[in-house]
């Protein structure tokens, strides 16, 4: 098992600083307190974020040529 502080981090539970672990078993990963125990799993699955129905519209803009100002 790895154990590795979390460097800023302040406990959800009992609002602790510097005292959040994240403790890694081969793909499992989770962080704990170390002063009030509180233990939280890494989620194993995260959604796609949604697509949406209608994209958003680009629009294109043409310029005209430059004109030479040579006489």
């Amino acid at each position: 098992m790895k154990r590795r502080f979390i460097a800023g981090a302040k406990c959800p539970k009992c609002q602790a600083m510097d005292r959040v672990v994240m403790l890694t078993s081969g793909e499992n990963e989770w962080i704990e307190c170390i002063d009030c125990g509180y233990e939280e799993n890494r989620p194993t699955h995260v959604d796609a974020p949604e697509i949406p129905a209608v994209p958003d519209e680009v629009g294109v803009i043409k310029f005209k040529p430059r004109e030479s100002n040579k006489k």
